[in-house]
């Protein structure tokens, strides 16, 4: 469950700029933590890796869906990626030896350098997940991606020239009405995709021209129908309707069975300056309300730069939101947020 967007060409501030940017929502016992990987014969990448906390998830079959590295993703030809995952017909089924969402976006990252070859790839790996993607790269190119287990399609393409933004939330546009599931559609009022949807898009509308860091940030940071009881989704119980995402189910303590779902990170890529941008947590930084809003009070407040050509392979944050001591032996090379 998660809010992405993008901003490329006539809407961003400095010329040749592209952003894309996230809040990964999930339960608060399903954490992101920020890893580099360096293989050989493969594109280095940064990003973050989606670890349960205990063996005893809550939300197992989502966790077994979604959980790996990367999640999110740059790499060092500049090609990056987010994506929320949609809810597909449960009819659709996967083709014999499909991979799971991670492991595919695993492949882009070691293997494409432009958003092109990575479409191309997408398309002819066997899927076995339901995603709306974004993707990226260092020429200012970016297209939302809708990824199903019967089809891919560029549901728009915001090129340079002349640019323009863009929002995923959790389900498709092009493809929803044929592989869809219905629950999750736009027009049902009591899922959460069109209360974030049209948030996130007005609040671009209103900075187009002039986006950069600290208007994704801002984007990201949006408490839109945040007092809607989260209890009232039909499609997840327990994940709230606003952008940055802070359900509850107003729980004294986090409950594996009926677990709160909310913004356990999020991520603002920069593909032309190669800087992975990550906040642990929610990107506003306020306390918890509710004890069952697990782990909340750790949140950063501020987004952390890691870009790629300074750091070693390796871990650099842990799943309770702390820097890893090898981050702190690079601190000197992690970036600052300035907007």
């Amino acid at each position: 469950m998660c809010t992405n967007v993008a901003a490329t060409g006539k809407s961003v501030r400095s010329p040749g700029a592209v952003y894309i940017g996230s809040v990964s929502d999930d339960p608060y016992d399903i954490r992101t933590r920020v890893i580099v990987e360096r293989a050989k014969d493969a594109y280095a990448f940064v990003g973050t890796d989606l670890v349960p906390l205990t063996a005893a998830v809550s939300a197992a079959e989502y966790a077994r869906s979604t959980s790996g590295a990367p999640t999110r993703g740059l790499n060092e030809r500049g090609l990056a990626f987010t994506w929320a995952f949609a809810w597909e017909k449960p009819q659709n089924k996967p083709p014999a030896g499909a991979v799971k969402a991670h492991q595919a976006w695993g492949e882009v990252m070691r293997r494409c350098g432009t958003v092109d070859e990575a479409v191309t790839l997408l398309s002819d790996l066997p899927r076995d997940f339901g995603a709306a993607g974004m993707l990226a790269d260092r020429t200012g190119d970016c297209a939302l991606v809708e990824i199903g287990r019967r089809h891919v399609t560029v549901s728009r393409r915001l090129g340079r020239d002349p640019g323009g933004t863009g929002v995923n939330v959790n389900c498709w546009m092009a493809m929803q009405d044929e592989d869809g599931d219905p629950k999750a559609g736009l027009g049902v009022a009591t899922a959460p995709n069109l209360t974030r949807y049209s948030r996130a898009t007005e609040r671009l509308g209103l900075v187009d021209g002039r986006i950069g860091l600290g208007e994704m940030k801002d984007v990201l940071c949006d408490h839109g129908h945040k007092e809607r009881f989260a209890g009232e989704n039909t499609l997840v119980p327990g994940h709230g309707f606003s952008i940055c995402n802070h359900g509850s189910m107003d729980g004294r303590a986090f409950d594996p069975a009926a677990p709160a779902w909310g913004s356990v990170s999020a991520e603002i890529i920069d593909p032309v300056n190669s800087i992975f941008w990550y906040a642990y947590g929610w990107p506003c930084g306020e306390a918890p309300q509710f004890g069952d809003q697990m782990l909340q009070e750790r949140s950063w407040g501020t987004f952390v730069g890691f870009r790629l050509k300074d750091l070693p392979a390796g871990q650099y944050t842990t799943l309770t939101g702390e820097l890893t001591p090898l981050a702190i032996r690079h601190f000197h090379r992690l970036l600052a947020f300035t907007s």
